[in-house]
């Protein structure tokens, strides 16, 4: 016990240590933005006359030239409200999700069955069963990607000498379990944060992140992944790109898990009605 406690006090020690290191980091982007604006500022003033010419000429009115600052900084915030509303959602939803729902699985199920039918009791038992088992193989084995994923991350970014590398290998692991999103949400961190240190960090970010993600791609997802879960790859991706249009980014992470259950539920209902054909 007392070597259990030592040790969480020990990474949790070091995850702080990481964690002033990026909010150091953090104080440099700012600096920098505040160099990017004035630079962009000092820009345009230098640029003033140009555009008042261009305007006077007729070749572009002075109301087209307000519609498109207005269309660039529109886009440029909608960019930026998507990106922090995935990375909130990757970060703090999933992941407490999926420990709700390893805690509380088997109670979800006992209370359905408590309140189902007596005829039908031992299908929907039947049906629960199947349901928490292949869903906790599905989570178990995301989760597992996520920890090799995130593993790798670390790999890389410490051997790049990137700043904060731990907590950001972790996050990349995490951002992982959303589908074609959460891999380039988990880069954009460590190319930022490498880039402030040098180029060459920031290119040792990207290359860490792109072995990570084909090792996923060739290896975990059709090796580890499709064996748990027997669908089709063109119909995983229908599903998914469909739910993140419903849900969003959780639908993301949903689409197979509600596949699961929606292909079991059939399967037994079809079985409980050829049943009750049968006893007629």
């Amino acid at each position: 016990m007392i070597l259990l406690t030592g040790s969480g006090l020990l990474v949790l020690f070091f995850l702080s240590s990481q964690v002033q290191g990026i909010g150091a980091l953090i104080g440099d982007i700012g600096n920098i933005q505040q160099d990017y604006a004035s630079g962009a500022s000092a820009l345009f003033t230098e640029h003033e006359s140009e555009l008042s010419k261009l305007a006077d000429s007729g070749l572009i009115k002075p109301e087209d030239l307000q519609k498109i600052g207005n269309t660039i900084f529109s886009g440029i915030t909608d960019l930026v409200s998507k990106v922090s509303y995935y990375f909130l959602t990757g970060v703090l939803v999933i992941p407490l999700m999926f420990g709700m729902y390893f805690k509380h699985h088997n109670k979800i199920g006992d209370y359905i069955h408590a309140y189902a039918p007596p005829e039908h009791a031992d299908g929907i038992l039947r049906a629960l069963e199947s349901i928490g088992r292949e869903l906790e193989d599905f989570f178990s084995a995301k989760m597992l990607e996520s920890a090799i994923i995130g593993l790798i991350c670390c790999i890389g970014f410490y051997l790049g000498g990137l700043d904060g590398w731990l907590f950001l290998g972790i996050l990349a692991g995490f951002l992982n379990i959303i589908p074609y999103i959460g891999p380039i949400l988990g880069a954009i961190p460590p190319v930022i944060i490498g880039y402030i240190d040098s180029l060459m960090t920031a290119l040792f970010a990207v290359i860490t992140v792109v072995i990570a993600q084909t090792i996923d791609n060739l290896y975990l997802i059709p090796f580890m992944i499709s064996e748990k879960v027997n669908i089709n790859p063109l119909l995983s991706v229908i599903l998914t790109l469909a739910a993140s249009k419903l849900l969003g980014p959780l639908g993301m992470v949903l689409a197979i898990p509600i596949y699961i259950i929606y292909k079991i539920i059939v399967k037994e209902s079809y079985v409980e009605l050829i049943n009750i054909y049968n006893k007629d």
